[in-house]
């Protein structure tokens, strides 16, 4: 199947999806949600196909249950939100066949310099959390972590190199081994680019954890209508016991993922800093 056609046919899933509206005790999403599944199986193989058609089986059994939820309001509610992320897959469909498709005439064998056997993480925040990011960053290299194996676009040393374009060094980027911190805020969830950084580690199917800053509002719509699993405990920087608990769990994790030496001592004070430091933000 030709690019222009997938890009067609994707297109039309959207407006289709868009267009449909809540009917009592009915589920309009059925049909555009198994032509959507006929669709990925013949524009993609191997991996790329199971893991579409994954998201959509999610999907779908979570719309057909939708109808014994015992009060109108939570059936109403939970038919918009597969509505939303019905959308969102769609989208993010779209935009890995308009980044990835093989159809393109591009050879990245000889071009792409990028070491996809060496584990990444990603750090995606928002501008405005830049001084909690810089903390996590600190972190993390503190535990190890190489200069280039940290994609932290807010810091002279690990951000997206000079004339490089962005969406260009995040596709050479996102089939990498990749673990994603996502650091939350309500900044983050406004930002187009963050959107963006999420919808990619979801299409991947990458490994993530949550942080979020002090003043995150949990009860934020945009946040549960988000891609990924938002019910995953994570670590809110206040700086208490939870959080320095929760900042030992993440060390383990990225201990583990890039496969550093375990230095007890020095993960204690690298912890002990980092509470301080996130303390003293105002």
């Amino acid at each position: 199947m030709k690019k222009a056609e997938k890009i067609r046919i994707v297109c039309s899933l959207i407006e289709r999806t868009g267009n449909l509206a809540y009917a009592h005790n009915a589920q309009p999403q059925i049909p555009v949600l198994l032509d959507a599944f006929s669709f990925v199986g013949n524009a993609f193989e191997g991996k790329k196909a199971t893991r579409w058609e994954t998201n959509i089986k999610s999907i779908y059994w979570g719309v057909s249950s939708a109808k014994y939820l015992e009060t109108e309001q939570k059936r109403t509610r939970s038919w918009h939100n597969g509505k939303s992320k019905f959308l969102q897959l769609l989208n993010s469909i779209k935009w890995e066949i308009e980044q990835f498709s093989p159809d393109d005439s591009e050879s990245t064998s000889s071009a792409d310099n990028t070491d996809n056997s060496t584990p990444v993480i990603f750090l995606s925040h928002s501008s405005s959390d830049k001084s909690y990011g810089d903390a996590l960053a600190n972190f993390i290299t503190g535990l190890g972590v190489k200069r280039e194996q940290l994609i932290y676009t807010s810091h002279p040393l690990h951000k997206i190199p000079f004339d490089a374009d962005i969406y260009e060094y995040l596709r050479k980027n996102i089939y990498r081994e990749i673990f994603m911190i996502f650091l939350w805020s309500d900044k983050y969830l406004d930002s187009p680019a963050c959107m963006n950084e999420m919808g990619a580690a979801w299409v991947t199917q990458s490994d993530y954890s949550h942080i979020f800053t002090p003043k995150f509002s949990f009860g934020n719509p945009k946040f549960h209508e988000c891609a990924v699993v938002t019910r995953k405990m994570g670590a809110v920087l206040n700086g208490d016991e939870h959080c320095k608990t929760s900042m030992i769990e993440l060390k383990n994790k990225i201990v583990s993922q890039l496969d550093l030496p375990d230095d007890e001592i020095q993960s204690s004070h690298l912890i002990d800093k980092f509470i301080e430091e996130i303390t003293s933000i105002v």
